[in-house]
């Protein structure tokens, strides 16, 4: 039989899912009928009450700090390289050493230290390696391109707000998400969340019959809404099946309201980092784009949900669709934003200066660039002076000082986006007093 013909409509299904998502409001209030879908009674989650499967069982658990994830070290192998992988080790971060593919990768010391090797000529093996990064210290003494890292680099880990993993499911998620699909225009699709160590698999079969072809699962509405004003927008970890999904947000809390949509390609079982900014959502109702809408006011979150639909918008198909089963798996949902803190450090030979330095610049990264005086492999804890001008050519300063300046840099937000040369002389901070060498950037 054609998906197009006529199939058997599930009445029950219907009432099941609206009664779930509070549309029928006398039946979602009594305890004896929600208990019978299997949900609480208040179609409202009361986001104070629950936790969302983060690691600290709240909602507001907030990813900035860098040792979160691993920092990538390029030119691990030279003594200003060794030097940098070593103070990040002692000041508590996981390390990933980079080692060029005709370099011998030494046996690591530490735990916290992983070694690899990779061609940074190749963008494939780049791109792999930045896999977990939060950010990078390039301490490569030999002064190769960059430019396939630069270009890579917006894949890292971005400070941020985890509000959904999926990964380290609790019993209060369950309650949180729901299946809603074409049941409710008189469809047959079918679909479900299941959650497991893997992440929440969204899966079921999708079916143009009775004049359908879509499911999600959104979640009830929070209460009060999640404000997420600080963010540029939403972040999921995701493996499908090469179907084109989308997410949709509100900021009503209306059961029929207005919608703000993004679609996604994904690649049959290949895991995908899929951001979604705030400003590219698309106001629509319905399938059917809103002109004149207000932007998304990420202020007041209701809801969130992740749709498969036959159709695009405004009646376009959409391109990427296959009915049938169908399988999302999502590992976490959360914001991201500009990072406060470098996340792209560049040591940049001053008499010499990095040939990459002004693509950093434009690349949107939070960088910072460090022009020391001439290297020397003298003791540090010398005092500092932080300077906008090329060093006089014969200043000095210590590998292990210059290794100090850029493990320090990753946690002082005046570092970011700011070109300076150290050199190894008396200004107005004591030896390593980083808040105080820091803040003379702002000065400039």
């Amino acid at each position: 039989m054609s998906q197009q013909n006529s199939s058997s409509w599930d009445l029950g299904r219907f009432v099941k899912t609206l009664s779930y998502f509070g549309a029928i409001p006398f039946l979602s209030s009594i305890d004896w009928f929600q208990q019978w879908l299997g949900s609480r009674p208040d179609p409202k989650i009361d986001r104070s009450a629950i936790s969302y499967g983060t690691s600290t069982g709240s909602a507001s658990s907030f990813l900035t700090d860098p040792k979160l994830g691993s920092i990538l070290v390029v030119g691990a192998s030279g003594n200003l390289g060794q030097q940098v992988v070593q103070q990040l080790v002692d000041q508590g971060y996981r390390v990933r050493s980079l080692f060029t593919p005709t370099e011998e990768v030494p046996t690591p010391s530490q735990n916290q230290i992983e070694p690899v090797q990779a061609d940074l000529d190749d963008p494939k093996a780049v791109s792999e390696i930045l896999t977990g990064v939060s950010a990078i210290i390039c301490a490569d003494e030999v002064n190769r391109s960059l430019t396939h890292l630069i270009n890579a680099a917006d894949s890292l880990n971005r400070p941020g707000q985890l509000i959904f993993d999926f990964t380290n499911p609790t019993s209060d998620l369950k309650e949180v998400w729901g299946a809603l699909d074409d049941v409710v225009m008189g469809g047959v699709s079918q679909s479900s969340i299941r959650l497991g160590v893997d992440g929440a698999a969204f899966s079921g079969t999708v079916s143009t019959a009775n004049s359908g072809g879509f499911v999600s699962i959104r979640t009830r509405n929070f209460e009060p809404p999640l404000d997420l004003s600080q963010a540029e927008g939403i972040e999921l970890c995701v493996k499908g099946d090469g179907n084109r999904y989308k997410l949709l947000l509100r900021s009503e809390s209306g059961w029929d309201s207005l919608a703000y949509s993004y679609s996604f390609d994904t690649v049959p079982n290949a895991q995908m980092l899929i951001r979604v900014p705030f400003a590219a959502l698309v106001p629509v109702f319905r399938a059917k784009t809103v002109q004149g809408a207000q932007p998304f006011d990420s202020s007041q979150v209701y809801a969130f949900q992740l749709m498969l639909s036959k159709f695009e918008y405004d009646g376009a198909l959409n391109p990427h669709f296959s009915p049938g089963a169908f399988q999302l798996q999502v590992k976490f949902i959360k914001t991201y934003r500009a990072a406060d803190l470098p996340q792209f450090v560049l040591v940049s030979p001053a008499e010499a200066p990095h040939a990459d330095e002004e693509s950093l610049r434009q690349s949107g990264i939070a960088y910072a660039i460090v022009r020391p005086a001439t290297l020397t492999d003298e003791t540090g804890r010398r005092s500092l002076l932080f300077t906008p001008n090329i060093p006089d050519q014969d200043s000095k300063i210590s590998r292990e000082n210059v290794a100090s300046v850029c493990v320090n840099a990753l946690s002082h937000p005046q570092a970011r986006n700011v070109t300076f040369s150290v050199t190894e002389a008396q200004g107005n901070c004591a030896p390593h007093e980083w808040d105080c060498l820091f803040s003379q950037l702002l000065t400039w």
